[in-house]
């Protein structure tokens, strides 16, 4: 794709070890031509050697020194992307967590093309998974999101996948966001749709999609083959309350918000 394409990727990244040294190397150059531009807010976790790969092949990179690390500041991080994009002129913006941008230009760049020429006909475009996808991810996840999707569907009138990491914007509906938008937390993930929904001529669609799989594995080469193989690391995983209790409170927080935004209606 040409760079006539007005989407602008904005990625959240967080890698304190550089383990996604290789993927990038492999894929970044190929997201740098699918996209206009390329805007990545680093978390202050975020290792030097990981921020010089990715200011050498190309992107413009933005260290987060303005929020502290952690889920509860990731609708604010996710603002700051938003307005990041905004401020470089963007017509229209696509905002994804960098490792799952990374993973899907590896395994499904067909569709990520797709999917870029779908964000233009959207003022929100919400990305989930499919039924295939969803299944890859570990059961803290996909226990806890099916509950998430499930109360958001009651706010918002129909049920989505919102809680995979990506989703696509015009414009205005950015500009709308970043000016009106108060969650704190992963709540944005319910917050935005609800927002915008009350907004006359917005117009939000939703799409499934198979490149929205579990990517974690992608920079854990090593742990993997110590487990013994893909599904022995998984069951490791799944095996610890601290990753089950994580999940259950980003659960809350946006069960939270979407409940919030529900009784905010006239």
């Amino acid at each position: 794709m040409s760079h006539a394409c007005p989407v602008h990727l904005v990625a959240t990244v967080n890698d304190p070890r550089n383990r996604l040294a290789a993927l990038t190397q492999r894929q970044l150059p190929a997201l740098l031509d699918l996209y206009c531009a390329v805007t990545l807010l680093c978390s202050q976790a975020t290792s030097s050697e990981t921020v010089a790969l990715l200011r050498d092949l190309g992107a413009e990179v933005v260290y987060d020194d303005e929020e502290p690390d952690g889920h509860s500041y990731i609708g604010r991080k996710r603002r700051r992307a938003l307005h990041l994009g905004l401020a470089a002129d963007a017509e229209r913006l696509q905002l994804c967590d960098f490792d799952r941008a990374l993973h899907w230009m590896a395994t499904y760049p067909h569709e990520l093309t797709q999917i870029v020429a779908a964000i233009q006909g959207y003022d929100l475009l919400v990305l989930g998974r499919t039924s295939r996808a969803f299944k890859t991810h570990p059961p803290y996840q996909t226990c806890t999101e099916r509950l998430v999707n499930y109360v958001f569907g009651l706010a918002y009138g129909q049920e989505m996948d919102i809680t995979a990491g990506s989703r696509g914007f015009s414009r205005r509906a950015a500009a709308y966001l970043v000016d009106r938008s108060r969650e704190m937390t992963v709540g944005v993930d319910a917050e935005w749709p609800l927002l915008l929904q009350r907004v006359p001529g917005m117009i939000i669609g939703y799409q499934v999609c198979e490149g929205l799989e579990f990517e974690t594995a992608d920079g854990f080469e090593s742990e993997v083959e110590a487990a013994g193989g893909l599904a022995a690391w998984m069951e490791t995983l799944s095996a610890s309350p601290q990753r089950w209790a994580y999940r259950l409170r980003m659960a809350a927080e946006i069960a939270e918000a979407a409940a919030r935004l529900s009784g905010q209606r006239t």
